[in-house]
């Protein structure tokens, strides 16, 4: 079963949407939905939890994680938080520099990984692990 992102739903509505609207006039009330940029939403209205806390994509795919708000990051480091895993032979991923698992990702902005290798990951909210702030990427073939 193949899964489709937040993204590829909103992409193929919102053509729907406009199409269905053509010839209307456009007002400006509209607001977006904050996960519209993001495959996962990190800490939605503050929370310390990922949106979904569990993705699967097929080997090959980019996920996005959007900040929803401040002092959250994202870490697949097992160096940095005993609670990583992911394959062998995987590379290690952070939305953190080398060396700083503390730093954080200004809120209103995104994070990408492309997964090329199968298996699950597990990743972690380095400041907010002890809380609970725990994520799954599922990598099919």
């Amino acid at each position: 079963m193949r899964h489709f992102s937040r993204r590829s739903f909103l992409g193929a509505a919102g053509v729907a949407t406009a199409g269905a609207v053509a010839g209307c006039s456009s007002g400006t009330g509209a607001d977006d939905s904050t996960d519209a940029a993001g495959d996962v939403v990190v800490g939605p209205g503050g929370s310390y939890v990922y949106d979904p806390d569990e993705y699967t994509v097929t080997a090959g795919e980019t996920v996005t994680w959007y900040f929803d708000s401040p002092a959250h990051n994202v870490g697949c480091v097992p160096d940095d938080n005993r609670q990583v895993s992911l394959p062998d032979d995987a590379e290690p991923f952070a939305s953190y520099d080398e060396g700083s698992p503390g730093q954080t990702v200004q809120q209103g902005e995104t994070y990408e990984h492309t997964f090329e290798t199968p298996g699950e990951y597990t990743y972690v909210c380095i400041p907010h692990a002890r809380q609970g702030m725990v994520g799954t990427v599922i990598v099919e073939e």
